[in-house]
Protein backbone atom coordinates (compact mmCIF):
# COMPACT_ATOMS: atom_id res chain seq x y z
CA UNK A 1 0.00 0.00 0.00
CA UNK A 2 2.73 2.58 1.20
CA UNK A 3 4.61 1.49 -2.19
CA UNK A 4 1.59 1.90 -4.44
CA UNK A 5 0.66 5.46 -2.76
CA UNK A 6 4.67 6.69 -3.42
CA UNK A 7 4.09 5.49 -7.25
CA UNK A 8 1.08 7.67 -7.71
CA UNK A 9 2.39 10.57 -5.85
CA UNK A 10 5.44 9.97 -8.51
CA UNK A 11 2.79 9.80 -11.07
CA UNK A 12 0.97 12.76 -9.91
CA UNK A 13 4.53 15.03 -9.85
CA UNK A 14 4.99 13.80 -13.32
CA UNK A 15 1.53 14.92 -14.83
CA UNK A 16 1.93 18.46 -13.23
CA UNK A 17 5.37 18.87 -14.67
CA UNK A 18 3.58 17.70 -18.47
CA UNK A 19 0.87 20.43 -17.83
CA UNK A 20 3.70 22.87 -18.47
CA UNK A 21 4.66 21.51 -21.51
CA UNK A 22 3.37 21.60 -24.87
CA UNK A 23 3.83 23.51 -28.11
CA UNK A 24 2.98 26.90 -29.75
CA UNK A 25 -0.48 25.99 -30.14
CA UNK A 26 -0.93 25.12 -26.41
CA UNK A 27 0.75 27.66 -24.90
CA UNK A 28 -1.44 30.19 -26.88
CA UNK A 29 -4.94 28.63 -25.95
CA UNK A 30 -3.82 28.41 -22.39
CA UNK A 31 -3.06 32.05 -22.48
CA UNK A 32 -6.29 33.26 -24.59
CA UNK A 33 -8.00 31.01 -21.78
CA UNK A 34 -6.15 32.17 -18.85
CA UNK A 35 -7.11 36.38 -20.31
CA UNK A 36 -10.63 35.10 -20.57
CA UNK A 37 -10.41 33.66 -16.44
CA UNK A 38 -9.00 37.19 -15.55
CA UNK A 39 -11.89 39.22 -17.21
CA UNK A 40 -14.58 36.85 -15.14
CA UNK A 41 -12.33 36.95 -12.29
CA UNK A 42 -12.87 40.71 -12.25
CA UNK A 43 -16.55 41.20 -13.51
CA UNK A 44 -17.30 38.68 -10.30
CA UNK A 45 -14.93 40.85 -8.15
CA UNK A 46 -17.24 43.54 -9.08
CA UNK A 47 -20.13 41.85 -8.08
CA UNK A 48 -18.88 40.35 -4.90
CA UNK A 49 -18.21 44.19 -3.46
CA UNK A 50 -21.55 45.39 -5.22
CA UNK A 51 -23.83 42.52 -4.79
CA UNK A 52 -26.12 40.83 -6.91
CA UNK A 53 -27.81 44.40 -7.88
CA UNK A 54 -24.85 44.58 -10.11
CA UNK A 55 -27.18 42.01 -12.56
CA UNK A 56 -30.46 42.50 -13.72
CA UNK A 57 -31.85 39.67 -12.20
CA UNK A 58 -34.63 40.97 -8.65
CA UNK A 59 -36.91 39.64 -6.56
CA UNK A 60 -38.99 38.92 -9.61
CA UNK A 61 -36.68 37.02 -11.32
CA UNK A 62 -34.15 35.51 -8.89
CA UNK A 63 -32.40 33.03 -11.40
CA UNK A 64 -30.72 34.10 -14.98
CA UNK A 65 -27.93 33.78 -17.13
CA UNK A 66 -26.06 31.55 -14.31
CA UNK A 67 -28.22 29.12 -13.38
CA UNK A 68 -29.54 28.72 -17.40
CA UNK A 69 -25.81 27.65 -17.81
CA UNK A 70 -25.62 25.36 -14.64
CA UNK A 71 -28.70 23.56 -15.49
CA UNK A 72 -26.71 23.26 -19.45
CA UNK A 73 -23.71 21.78 -17.87
CA UNK A 74 -25.19 19.04 -15.86
CA UNK A 75 -26.72 17.45 -18.31
CA UNK A 76 -23.26 17.93 -20.37
CA UNK A 77 -22.33 15.81 -17.35
CA UNK A 78 -24.72 13.47 -17.32
CA UNK A 79 -23.94 12.46 -20.98
CA UNK A 80 -21.03 10.86 -20.54
CA UNK A 81 -22.86 8.07 -19.88
CA UNK A 82 -23.49 7.69 -23.49
CA UNK A 83 -19.83 6.75 -23.50
CA UNK A 84 -20.26 4.14 -20.73
CA UNK A 85 -23.02 2.41 -21.72
CA UNK A 86 -22.08 1.16 -25.48
CA UNK A 87 -18.98 0.24 -23.75
CA UNK A 88 -19.29 -1.18 -20.37
CA UNK A 89 -22.89 -2.97 -21.05
CA UNK A 90 -22.64 -3.39 -24.84
CA UNK A 91 -18.95 -3.83 -25.31
CA UNK A 92 -18.81 -1.79 -28.36
CA UNK A 93 -15.04 -1.25 -29.02
CA UNK A 94 -15.31 1.23 -31.33
CA UNK A 95 -16.36 4.03 -28.12
CA UNK A 96 -13.89 1.85 -25.93
CA UNK A 97 -10.51 4.40 -26.63
CA UNK A 98 -13.13 7.73 -26.17
CA UNK A 99 -14.72 6.90 -22.38
CA UNK A 100 -11.85 8.85 -20.92
CA UNK A 101 -12.81 12.06 -23.04
CA UNK A 102 -16.07 11.34 -21.93
CA UNK A 103 -15.44 11.35 -18.38
CA UNK A 104 -13.01 14.52 -18.12
CA UNK A 105 -15.58 16.09 -19.81
CA UNK A 106 -17.76 15.32 -17.19
CA UNK A 107 -15.32 16.48 -14.67
CA UNK A 108 -14.62 19.97 -16.33
CA UNK A 109 -18.52 20.55 -16.54
CA UNK A 110 -19.21 19.68 -12.74
CA UNK A 111 -16.42 21.72 -11.94
CA UNK A 112 -18.41 24.88 -14.16
CA UNK A 113 -21.48 24.05 -12.43
CA UNK A 114 -20.34 24.22 -8.99
CA UNK A 115 -18.27 27.48 -10.07
CA UNK A 116 -21.65 29.12 -11.37
CA UNK A 117 -23.54 28.04 -8.49
CA UNK A 118 -20.95 29.90 -6.50
CA UNK A 119 -21.33 33.28 -8.42
CA UNK A 120 -25.18 33.14 -7.92
CA UNK A 121 -24.67 33.07 -4.42
CA UNK A 122 -25.31 36.57 -2.77
CA UNK A 123 -23.67 35.67 0.02
CA UNK A 124 -20.77 32.83 -1.39
CA UNK A 125 -19.47 33.12 2.32
CA UNK A 126 -22.08 31.27 3.43
CA UNK A 127 -21.64 28.55 1.54
CA UNK A 128 -20.59 26.15 4.13
CA UNK A 129 -24.34 26.31 5.29
CA UNK A 130 -24.78 23.16 2.33
CA UNK A 131 -21.93 21.08 3.61
CA UNK A 132 -23.11 18.17 5.52
CA UNK A 133 -22.03 17.87 9.53
CA UNK A 134 -21.07 21.74 9.37
CA UNK A 135 -24.15 23.04 7.98
CA UNK A 136 -27.38 22.71 8.20
CA UNK A 137 -28.32 20.29 5.55
CA UNK A 138 -31.77 20.09 5.98
CA UNK A 139 -31.71 16.42 4.14
CA UNK A 140 -33.71 14.62 3.17
CA UNK A 141 -36.72 17.49 2.88
CA UNK A 142 -34.56 19.72 0.54
CA UNK A 143 -34.22 18.97 -3.23
CA UNK A 144 -30.95 21.42 -2.94
CA UNK A 145 -29.39 19.22 -0.43
CA UNK A 146 -29.68 16.21 -2.70
CA UNK A 147 -28.58 18.12 -5.78
CA UNK A 148 -25.27 18.71 -3.36
CA UNK A 149 -25.40 14.99 -2.76
CA UNK A 150 -25.44 14.00 -6.67
CA UNK A 151 -23.40 16.57 -8.14
CA UNK A 152 -20.20 16.34 -5.82
CA UNK A 153 -21.08 12.60 -5.67
CA UNK A 154 -20.46 12.46 -9.42
CA UNK A 155 -17.55 14.56 -9.54
CA UNK A 156 -16.07 12.13 -7.16
CA UNK A 157 -16.58 8.90 -8.78
CA UNK A 158 -15.76 10.80 -12.11
CA UNK A 159 -12.24 11.68 -10.73
CA UNK A 160 -11.48 7.93 -9.03
CA UNK A 161 -12.49 6.80 -12.52
CA UNK A 162 -10.08 8.75 -14.67
CA UNK A 163 -7.37 8.76 -12.21
CA UNK A 164 -7.92 5.25 -11.58
CA UNK A 165 -7.41 4.21 -15.22
CA UNK A 166 -4.91 6.58 -16.67
CA UNK A 167 -2.60 5.27 -13.60
CA UNK A 168 -2.92 1.94 -14.33
CA UNK A 169 -2.24 2.56 -18.30
CA UNK A 170 0.84 4.49 -16.69
CA UNK A 171 2.07 1.78 -14.87
CA UNK A 172 1.18 -0.74 -17.89
CA UNK A 173 -0.83 -2.99 -15.56
CA UNK A 174 -4.36 -4.13 -16.40
CA UNK A 175 -7.00 -2.67 -13.59
CA UNK A 176 -8.59 -4.62 -11.35
CA UNK A 177 -12.52 -5.45 -12.08
CA UNK A 178 -13.56 -5.00 -8.78
CA UNK A 179 -11.96 -1.52 -8.65
CA UNK A 180 -13.50 0.03 -11.44
CA UNK A 181 -16.55 -1.63 -12.50
CA UNK A 182 -18.80 -1.12 -9.59
CA UNK A 183 -18.26 2.59 -9.78
CA UNK A 184 -18.99 2.31 -14.18
CA UNK A 185 -22.67 0.83 -13.11
CA UNK A 186 -23.01 2.74 -9.87
CA UNK A 187 -21.53 6.20 -12.39
CA UNK A 188 -24.58 5.10 -14.64
CA UNK A 189 -27.15 5.12 -12.28
CA UNK A 190 -25.93 8.89 -10.86
CA UNK A 191 -25.37 10.02 -14.00
CA UNK A 192 -29.05 9.71 -14.75
CA UNK A 193 -30.03 10.95 -11.36
CA UNK A 194 -27.91 14.26 -11.20
CA UNK A 195 -30.08 15.45 -14.20
CA UNK A 196 -33.20 14.05 -12.67
CA UNK A 197 -32.53 16.15 -9.23
CA UNK A 198 -31.93 18.96 -11.64
CA UNK A 199 -35.07 19.10 -13.18
CA UNK A 200 -37.23 18.19 -9.80
CA UNK A 201 -35.78 21.34 -8.04
CA UNK A 202 -38.02 23.28 -11.12
CA UNK A 203 -40.81 20.37 -10.69
CA UNK A 204 -41.24 20.57 -7.68
CA UNK A 205 -41.95 24.71 -7.65
CA UNK A 206 -45.88 24.32 -7.80
CA UNK A 207 -46.37 28.20 -7.34
CA UNK A 208 -44.49 28.38 -10.81
CA UNK A 209 -46.90 26.66 -13.19
CA UNK A 210 -44.29 26.88 -16.53
CA UNK A 211 -42.20 24.09 -14.35
CA UNK A 212 -44.95 22.39 -12.80
CA UNK A 213 -44.63 19.06 -15.48
CA UNK A 214 -43.55 15.52 -15.42
CA UNK A 215 -42.12 15.49 -18.63
CA UNK A 216 -39.54 18.37 -17.72
CA UNK A 217 -37.54 14.97 -16.31
CA UNK A 218 -37.47 13.47 -19.38
CA UNK A 219 -37.22 16.53 -21.56
CA UNK A 220 -33.78 17.56 -19.23
CA UNK A 221 -32.39 13.19 -20.17
CA UNK A 222 -33.34 13.64 -23.49
CA UNK A 223 -31.79 17.34 -24.31
CA UNK A 224 -28.45 16.17 -21.95
CA UNK A 225 -28.14 12.89 -24.22
CA UNK A 226 -28.73 15.66 -27.33
CA UNK A 227 -25.86 18.53 -26.41
CA UNK A 228 -23.78 15.99 -24.38
CA UNK A 229 -22.33 13.65 -27.01
CA UNK A 230 -22.71 16.40 -29.75
CA UNK A 231 -20.15 18.64 -27.75
CA UNK A 232 -18.10 15.45 -27.02
CA UNK A 233 -17.91 14.58 -31.14
CA UNK A 234 -16.65 18.50 -31.50
CA UNK A 235 -14.03 17.98 -28.94
CA UNK A 236 -12.62 14.14 -30.36
CA UNK A 237 -12.35 15.66 -33.74
CA UNK A 238 -10.06 18.79 -32.81
CA UNK A 239 -8.33 16.22 -30.13
CA UNK A 240 -7.78 13.75 -33.38
CA UNK A 241 -6.37 16.47 -35.02
CA UNK A 242 -4.10 18.48 -33.24
CA UNK A 243 -2.56 14.87 -31.98
CA UNK A 244 -1.86 14.44 -35.90
CA UNK A 245 1.81 14.66 -37.07
CA UNK A 246 0.90 16.82 -39.65
CA UNK A 247 0.22 15.97 -43.65
CA UNK A 248 1.86 12.65 -44.37
CA UNK A 249 4.55 13.62 -47.20
CA UNK A 250 5.97 15.98 -44.48
CA UNK A 251 6.00 14.26 -41.31
CA UNK A 252 6.01 10.45 -42.26
CA UNK A 253 9.66 9.54 -43.58
CA UNK A 254 8.81 5.69 -43.63
CA UNK A 255 12.02 3.57 -44.41
CA UNK A 256 11.29 1.36 -47.39
CA UNK A 257 12.85 -2.85 -48.10
CA UNK A 258 13.23 -5.94 -45.99
CA UNK A 259 14.37 -5.83 -42.86
CA UNK A 260 16.71 -7.98 -41.26
CA UNK A 261 16.13 -11.38 -40.00
CA UNK A 262 16.97 -14.48 -38.13
CA UNK A 263 14.92 -17.23 -37.30
CA UNK A 264 14.12 -16.90 -33.68
CA UNK A 265 15.85 -19.45 -30.51
CA UNK A 266 14.59 -20.42 -26.94
CA UNK A 267 16.85 -17.38 -26.18
CA UNK A 268 14.80 -14.85 -27.29
CA UNK A 269 11.83 -15.86 -25.58
CA UNK A 270 14.11 -15.85 -22.56
CA UNK A 271 14.89 -12.25 -23.49
CA UNK A 272 10.98 -11.27 -23.69
CA UNK A 273 10.22 -12.87 -20.55
CA UNK A 274 12.37 -10.93 -18.47
CA UNK A 275 10.32 -8.16 -19.52
CA UNK A 276 6.80 -10.46 -20.03
CA UNK A 277 7.56 -11.89 -17.27
CA UNK A 278 3.06 -13.64 -17.63
CA UNK A 279 5.33 -15.64 -20.57
CA UNK A 280 7.00 -17.97 -17.94
CA UNK A 281 3.35 -19.37 -17.47
CA UNK A 282 4.05 -20.81 -20.88
CA UNK A 283 5.10 -24.55 -20.35
CA UNK A 284 8.53 -25.18 -22.52
CA UNK A 285 7.00 -27.48 -24.63
CA UNK A 286 4.38 -24.71 -26.18
CA UNK A 287 7.15 -22.30 -26.45
CA UNK A 288 8.80 -25.09 -28.67
CA UNK A 289 5.59 -25.34 -30.49
CA UNK A 290 5.83 -21.66 -30.99
CA UNK A 291 9.26 -21.42 -32.36
CA UNK A 292 8.13 -22.74 -35.82
CA UNK A 293 7.87 -20.15 -38.14
CA UNK A 294 8.93 -17.63 -35.41
CA UNK A 295 11.63 -15.08 -36.43
CA UNK A 296 13.32 -12.34 -35.10
CA UNK A 297 13.32 -8.71 -37.10
CA UNK A 298 16.18 -5.86 -36.87
CA UNK A 299 15.35 -2.72 -37.56
CA UNK A 300 16.84 0.63 -37.78
CA UNK A 301 15.22 3.77 -36.69
CA UNK A 302 12.24 4.52 -39.53
CA UNK A 303 12.22 1.05 -40.67
CA UNK A 304 8.60 -0.58 -41.16
CA UNK A 305 7.15 -3.57 -39.55
CA UNK A 306 3.79 -3.19 -41.24
CA UNK A 307 1.87 -0.87 -42.72
CA UNK A 308 -1.99 -0.03 -42.65
CA UNK A 309 -3.70 -2.59 -44.82
CA UNK A 310 -1.71 -5.10 -45.38
CA UNK A 311 -3.48 -8.59 -44.60
CA UNK A 312 -0.70 -10.52 -43.04
CA UNK A 313 -1.64 -12.06 -40.11
CA UNK A 314 2.00 -11.85 -38.07
CA UNK A 315 2.14 -10.48 -34.57
CA UNK A 316 5.00 -8.63 -32.84
CA UNK A 317 6.68 -8.67 -29.30
CA UNK A 318 9.46 -5.96 -28.75
CA UNK A 319 12.89 -7.27 -27.59
CA UNK A 320 14.81 -4.05 -27.71
CA UNK A 321 13.69 -0.65 -28.70
CA UNK A 322 10.66 1.47 -28.99
CA UNK A 323 8.23 1.47 -32.02
CA UNK A 324 5.52 3.68 -32.54
CA UNK A 325 1.71 2.69 -34.40
CA UNK A 326 0.52 5.49 -36.51
CA UNK A 327 -3.08 5.54 -38.07
CA UNK A 328 -3.21 7.43 -41.54
CA UNK A 329 -6.39 9.20 -41.96
CA UNK A 330 -7.81 12.42 -44.03
CA UNK A 331 -4.25 12.71 -45.00
CA UNK A 332 -2.58 12.75 -41.75
CA UNK A 333 -0.83 10.54 -39.08
CA UNK A 334 -1.80 10.37 -35.52
CA UNK A 335 -0.24 8.04 -32.73
CA UNK A 336 -2.67 4.88 -31.44
CA UNK A 337 0.03 3.45 -29.47
CA UNK A 338 3.65 4.37 -28.38
CA UNK A 339 5.39 0.46 -27.33
CA UNK A 340 8.63 -1.25 -25.62
CA UNK A 341 10.46 -4.31 -24.81
CA UNK A 342 7.75 -6.88 -23.77
CA UNK A 343 4.57 -5.49 -25.55
CA UNK A 344 3.25 -6.49 -28.25
CA UNK A 345 1.67 -4.91 -31.78
CA UNK A 346 -0.05 -6.18 -35.00
CA UNK A 347 -2.08 -8.63 -32.70
CA UNK A 348 -5.90 -7.36 -32.88
CA UNK A 349 -5.74 -7.78 -36.79
CA UNK A 350 -3.40 -10.84 -36.59
CA UNK A 351 -6.14 -12.64 -34.39
CA UNK A 352 -8.98 -11.09 -36.15
CA UNK A 353 -7.39 -11.83 -39.68
CA UNK A 354 -8.57 -8.45 -40.88
CA UNK A 355 -6.71 -5.67 -42.87
CA UNK A 356 -3.55 -3.71 -41.00
CA UNK A 357 -5.64 -0.40 -39.01
CA UNK A 358 -2.17 1.88 -38.86
CA UNK A 359 1.45 1.69 -39.57
CA UNK A 360 3.67 0.29 -37.46
CA UNK A 361 7.88 2.01 -37.06
CA UNK A 362 10.93 1.45 -35.42
CA UNK A 363 11.75 4.80 -33.28
CA UNK A 364 14.96 3.67 -32.06
CA UNK A 365 16.87 0.91 -33.64
CA UNK A 366 14.92 -2.16 -32.30
CA UNK A 367 14.44 -6.14 -32.00
CA UNK A 368 11.37 -7.69 -32.17
CA UNK A 369 9.87 -11.15 -32.19
CA UNK A 370 7.57 -11.72 -35.01
CA UNK A 371 5.16 -14.52 -34.49
CA UNK A 372 2.60 -16.08 -36.30
CA UNK A 373 -1.55 -15.76 -35.58
CA UNK A 374 -1.60 -19.68 -34.54
CA UNK A 375 1.36 -19.19 -32.66
CA UNK A 376 -0.08 -15.92 -30.48
CA UNK A 377 -3.37 -18.18 -30.04
CA UNK A 378 -1.31 -20.68 -28.77
CA UNK A 379 0.56 -19.11 -26.42
CA UNK A 380 -2.98 -17.17 -25.69
CA UNK A 381 -4.24 -20.37 -24.03
CA UNK A 382 -2.73 -19.90 -21.26
CA UNK A 383 -4.50 -17.82 -18.35
CA UNK A 384 -1.30 -15.14 -17.82
CA UNK A 385 -1.12 -14.56 -21.32
CA UNK A 386 -4.52 -14.59 -22.60
CA UNK A 387 -4.81 -12.31 -19.93
CA UNK A 388 -2.31 -9.80 -20.11
CA UNK A 389 -2.31 -9.80 -24.36
CA UNK A 390 -5.98 -8.93 -24.27
CA UNK A 391 -5.71 -5.89 -21.59
CA UNK A 392 -3.20 -4.69 -23.82
CA UNK A 393 -5.32 -4.91 -26.77
CA UNK A 394 -7.42 -2.10 -25.57
CA UNK A 395 -3.86 0.03 -25.04
CA UNK A 396 -4.60 2.46 -27.95
CA UNK A 397 -6.12 5.49 -29.26
CA UNK A 398 -8.19 5.14 -31.98
CA UNK A 399 -10.03 8.04 -32.31
CA UNK A 400 -12.10 6.69 -35.90
CA UNK A 401 -15.04 8.06 -38.25
CA UNK A 402 -16.92 4.87 -37.37
CA UNK A 403 -16.80 5.86 -33.22
CA UNK A 404 -17.81 9.49 -34.49
CA UNK A 405 -20.67 7.86 -36.69
CA UNK A 406 -22.05 5.59 -33.49
CA UNK A 407 -22.33 8.69 -31.40
CA UNK A 408 -23.97 10.48 -33.97
CA UNK A 409 -26.53 7.38 -33.42
CA UNK A 410 -26.89 8.59 -30.24
CA UNK A 411 -27.56 11.99 -30.83
CA UNK A 412 -30.18 11.50 -33.32
CA UNK A 413 -31.85 9.13 -31.51
CA UNK A 414 -31.92 12.03 -28.24
CA UNK A 415 -32.96 14.90 -30.86
CA UNK A 416 -36.15 12.90 -32.03
CA UNK A 417 -36.96 12.51 -28.65
CA UNK A 418 -36.29 15.52 -27.28
CA UNK A 419 -38.39 17.49 -29.80
CA UNK A 420 -41.28 15.11 -29.57
CA UNK A 421 -41.26 16.01 -26.04
CA UNK A 422 -41.35 19.80 -26.70
CA UNK A 423 -44.53 18.99 -29.54
CA UNK A 424 -45.93 17.44 -26.32
CA UNK A 425 -45.71 20.37 -24.16
CA UNK A 426 -46.99 22.71 -26.63
CA UNK A 427 -49.47 20.95 -26.97
CA UNK A 428 -50.70 20.73 -23.50
CA UNK A 429 -50.02 24.72 -22.96
CA UNK A 430 -51.95 26.19 -26.06
CA UNK A 431 -54.77 23.63 -26.61
CA UNK A 432 -56.17 24.07 -23.47
CA UNK A 433 -56.24 27.64 -23.44
CA UNK A 434 -55.67 27.69 -19.26
CA UNK A 435 -54.45 30.67 -16.81
CA UNK A 436 -51.11 29.02 -16.40
CA UNK A 437 -50.36 29.87 -20.59
CA UNK A 438 -49.46 32.87 -19.69
CA UNK A 439 -45.78 32.06 -18.99
CA UNK A 440 -45.86 29.83 -22.55
CA UNK A 441 -47.23 32.76 -24.28
CA UNK A 442 -44.69 35.47 -23.56
CA UNK A 443 -41.71 32.76 -24.25
CA UNK A 444 -43.01 32.33 -27.32
CA UNK A 445 -45.09 35.12 -29.10
CA UNK A 446 -44.91 38.13 -26.04
CA UNK A 447 -47.10 39.17 -23.68
CA UNK A 448 -49.07 42.97 -23.55
CA UNK A 449 -45.89 44.32 -25.56
CA UNK A 450 -43.04 42.55 -23.80
CA UNK A 451 -41.27 40.07 -26.05
CA UNK A 452 -37.72 39.85 -24.99
CA UNK A 453 -37.13 36.51 -24.73
CA UNK A 454 -39.24 35.59 -28.29
CA UNK A 455 -36.55 35.43 -30.67
CA UNK A 456 -34.44 33.34 -28.12
CA UNK A 457 -36.59 30.77 -28.29
CA UNK A 458 -37.44 30.79 -31.99
CA UNK A 459 -33.71 30.42 -32.78
CA UNK A 460 -33.40 27.67 -30.77
CA UNK A 461 -36.51 26.20 -32.32
CA UNK A 462 -34.96 26.59 -35.70
CA UNK A 463 -31.56 25.08 -34.74
CA UNK A 464 -33.10 22.52 -33.16
CA UNK A 465 -35.10 21.50 -36.20
CA UNK A 466 -32.43 22.23 -38.84
CA UNK A 467 -30.10 19.82 -37.17
CA UNK A 468 -32.61 17.34 -36.32
CA UNK A 469 -33.39 17.40 -40.50
CA UNK A 470 -28.77 17.03 -41.21
CA UNK A 471 -29.22 14.16 -38.34
CA UNK A 472 -32.04 12.22 -39.73
CA UNK A 473 -30.63 12.84 -43.42
CA UNK A 474 -27.29 10.39 -44.60
CA UNK A 475 -25.75 13.81 -45.65
CA UNK A 476 -24.57 14.24 -41.59
CA UNK A 477 -22.27 11.26 -42.46
CA UNK A 478 -20.02 13.31 -44.10
CA UNK A 479 -18.00 15.09 -40.64
CA UNK A 480 -18.39 18.75 -41.89
CA UNK A 481 -22.49 18.10 -41.78
CA UNK A 482 -21.99 16.43 -38.99
CA UNK A 483 -19.94 19.30 -37.19
CA UNK A 484 -22.67 21.84 -38.02
CA UNK A 485 -25.75 19.72 -36.59
CA UNK A 486 -23.81 19.39 -33.45
CA UNK A 487 -22.99 23.38 -33.10
CA UNK A 488 -26.98 23.78 -34.41
CA UNK A 489 -28.13 21.01 -31.52
CA UNK A 490 -25.76 22.73 -28.68
CA UNK A 491 -26.61 25.97 -29.45
CA UNK A 492 -30.71 24.84 -29.50
CA UNK A 493 -30.45 23.02 -26.15
CA UNK A 494 -28.47 25.63 -24.19
CA UNK A 495 -30.85 28.31 -25.57
CA UNK A 496 -34.10 25.97 -24.91
CA UNK A 497 -32.63 24.59 -21.26
CA UNK A 498 -31.32 27.89 -20.26
CA UNK A 499 -33.04 31.23 -21.31
CA UNK A 500 -36.09 29.19 -22.71
CA UNK A 501 -36.23 27.26 -19.23
CA UNK A 502 -35.04 29.52 -16.32
CA UNK A 503 -36.51 32.74 -17.08
CA UNK A 504 -39.98 32.45 -18.52
CA UNK A 505 -40.95 30.84 -14.84
CA UNK A 506 -40.93 33.77 -12.54
CA UNK A 507 -42.97 35.82 -15.94
CA UNK A 508 -45.52 36.77 -15.20
CA UNK A 509 -44.92 36.62 -11.40
CA UNK A 510 -47.39 34.96 -9.17
CA UNK A 511 -49.32 38.44 -8.55
CA UNK A 512 -49.22 38.86 -12.70
CA UNK A 513 -46.11 41.44 -12.98
CA UNK A 514 -44.41 41.10 -15.85
CA UNK A 515 -40.77 42.18 -15.37
CA UNK A 516 -38.40 41.10 -17.80
CA UNK A 517 -34.56 40.23 -17.14
CA UNK A 518 -31.77 40.02 -19.29
CA UNK A 519 -27.78 39.23 -18.90
CA UNK A 520 -25.92 42.56 -18.48
CA UNK A 521 -22.42 42.97 -19.45
CA UNK A 522 -20.80 41.94 -16.40
CA UNK A 523 -23.10 38.70 -15.85
CA UNK A 524 -21.85 37.92 -19.24
CA UNK A 525 -18.32 37.87 -18.41
CA UNK A 526 -18.67 36.27 -15.56
CA UNK A 527 -20.05 33.38 -17.53
CA UNK A 528 -16.86 33.76 -20.07
CA UNK A 529 -14.66 33.18 -17.61
CA UNK A 530 -16.19 30.53 -15.92
CA UNK A 531 -16.69 28.45 -19.35
CA UNK A 532 -12.54 29.67 -19.94
CA UNK A 533 -11.81 27.84 -16.53
CA UNK A 534 -13.64 24.70 -17.47
CA UNK A 535 -12.38 24.38 -21.12
CA UNK A 536 -8.58 25.03 -19.89
CA UNK A 537 -9.41 22.07 -17.20
CA UNK A 538 -10.53 19.94 -20.21
CA UNK A 539 -7.23 21.17 -21.87
CA UNK A 540 -5.04 20.37 -19.27
CA UNK A 541 -6.44 17.14 -18.37
CA UNK A 542 -5.97 16.07 -21.98
CA UNK A 543 -2.45 17.44 -22.44
CA UNK A 544 -1.55 14.47 -19.64
CA UNK A 545 -4.55 11.82 -20.65
CA UNK A 546 -3.14 11.62 -24.37
CA UNK A 547 0.07 10.94 -23.83
CA UNK A 548 -0.33 7.99 -21.27
CA UNK A 549 -2.90 6.59 -23.72
CA UNK A 550 -0.76 6.18 -26.27
CA UNK A 551 1.80 4.80 -24.19
CA UNK A 552 4.49 7.64 -24.24
CA UNK A 553 4.26 8.61 -20.77
CA UNK A 554 4.72 5.47 -18.80
CA UNK A 555 6.56 3.92 -15.69
CA UNK A 556 9.03 2.64 -17.86
CA UNK A 557 10.80 5.69 -18.72
CA UNK A 558 10.35 7.62 -15.09
CA UNK A 559 14.30 7.54 -15.23
CA UNK A 560 15.12 7.42 -19.05
CA UNK A 561 17.39 10.94 -18.56
CA UNK A 562 17.10 14.17 -20.27
CA UNK A 563 17.88 12.78 -23.95
CA UNK A 564 14.75 11.10 -23.68
CA UNK A 565 12.06 13.31 -21.57
CA UNK A 566 11.98 16.02 -24.29
CA UNK A 567 10.74 13.64 -26.79
CA UNK A 568 8.25 11.85 -24.44
CA UNK A 569 6.87 15.30 -23.39
CA UNK A 570 6.43 16.83 -26.84
CA UNK A 571 4.98 13.90 -29.08
CA UNK A 572 1.62 14.94 -28.40
CA UNK A 573 -0.40 18.44 -28.09
CA UNK A 574 -3.65 18.36 -26.30
CA UNK A 575 -6.45 20.63 -27.45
Amino acid sequence: MKTSLKQFFAFSIRCGRLCLVGDWRYHLWLAFLAAVCLLGLNAYAKQFVHGLVITDMSDHVSWGVYIANFTFLVGVAAAAVMLVIPVYVYKNEDLHDLVIFGELLAISAILMCLAFVMVDLGRPDRFWHMIPGIGKFNFPASLLSWDVIVLNGYLALNIYLCAYLLFCRYQKQAPSKWLYLPIVFIGIFWAISIHTVTAFLYVGLGGRPFWNSSIVGPRFIASAFTAGPALIILALQIVRRVTASGALGRAAHFKSGHLNHRPATPGDFELLASHLPELKSVPPATLEECLAGAKVLQAEEGDVFLRQGEKKRDAFFILEGRVVVKREDNGRSRIVRSVGPGEQFGEISALQGTPRTATATAEQPARVLCLKADALQKLMRHPEMNRIVRSRMTERLMITDRALLTLRSIVQVAMLVNVFLLLNELFKEFYTGNLHVAASQYLYFGLHGHNALVPWIWTAIACNLVALVLLMLPLSRSLKWLDLACVLAIVGVWIEKGMGLVVPGFIPTPLGEIVEYSPTLNETLICFGIWAFGLACYTVMLRVAIPILQGRLTVLDDNSGPATTPQVLNSSTAS
